[in-house]
């Protein structure tokens, strides 16, 4: 999931329950084959066309077209944060760059275009609801990546959600701040409880790390900030918890933590 517009929204080959393979394929077709760019699109179309009712997703990261969840999302901030509600739809597939993508829409406003295959999720673009056009990304950026067994690795640039400068303008680090996060299935068997005690397993626990150095007050000078994010995705369901912890030392700055956890 991704949070908006972050990183959002992961075992072996994507499993349908009989056996289907993925809809469209898992490497990008050679244009030489394809005779062109219109030929590459009505063959992209017709691979969509084949995928219709279908999870273009896996066992851990399902994407079917028409579903929906709920995340509930609280704050403990140095300086308070009102709760919040993230609504994440699964769109009917596009063709983006002549291959067949997920669409995951965040509430916030922001569409992922996510390609699975058997290397894993991994998202490609990005649009805002007032973009006329996708924003391809310079790499792709994993969401989960195989193998899906503990102590996988993989990395992707982050920048901070919480920590916010206290008297300077813009607060927020993310216009100006960016860091290497690197990422670690740390179980593959974890049991999810959520708050109206419905229990998921088992479930991915994704943790990634990265560090800024930042000018934190006078005492301290530069120190290295902890930026840790946790991610749970349980088979069938997908993403269903997270958690962002973003802490630092009274001075200039504010931190705190985010959770978001399934509520349907």
């Amino acid at each position: 999931m991704m949070l908006p517009p972050l990183r959002r929204f992961a075992s072996s080959p994507p499993s349908y329950g009989e056996g289907d393979p993925a809809c469209g394929p898992t490497e990008p077709v050679p244009r030489r084959v394809l005779h062109g760019t219109l030929s590459a699109v009505m063959l992209a179309i017709g691979l969509l066309a084949g995928c219709s009712g279908r999870d273009m997703g896996n066992e851990w990261f399902p994407l079917r077209t028409g579903d929906e969840q709920l995340l509930l999302v609280s704050y403990q901030m140095d300086e308070p944060r009102e709760p919040e509600e993230w609504i994440i739809r699964v769109r009917k597939p596009l063709v983006f760059q002549d291959q067949p993508v997920a669409v995951r829409h965040h509430s916030a406003g922001v569409s992922y275009y996510l390609k699975v295959d058997d290397l894993g999720v991994r998202r490609v673009a990005t649009r805002t609801d007032i973009d006329d056009q996708p924003t391809a990304e310079e790499e792709p950026v994993w969401v989960l990546k195989a193998p899906y067994q503990v102590g996988s690795e993989w990395t992707s640039t982050t920048v901070p959600y919480l920590l916010q400068r206290k008297n300077e303008h813009p607060r927020d680090l993310k216009y100006s701040h960016r860091a290497q996060m690197t990422w670690r299935i740390e179980s593959v068997d974890d049991t999810v409880t959520l708050a109206h005690g419905r229990q998921l397993k088992p479930c991915l626990r994704v943790v990634g790390l990265a560090r800024l150095n930042l000018y934190t007050d006078p005492v301290n000078g530069f120190t290295d900030v902890p930026l840790i994010h946790r991610e749970w995705f349980c088979k069938g369901e997908g993403l269903v918890k997270l958690e962002r912890e973003e802490r630092v030392t009274a001075g200039f700055m504010t931190g705190g933590m985010l959770s978001a956890e399934l509520a349907r």
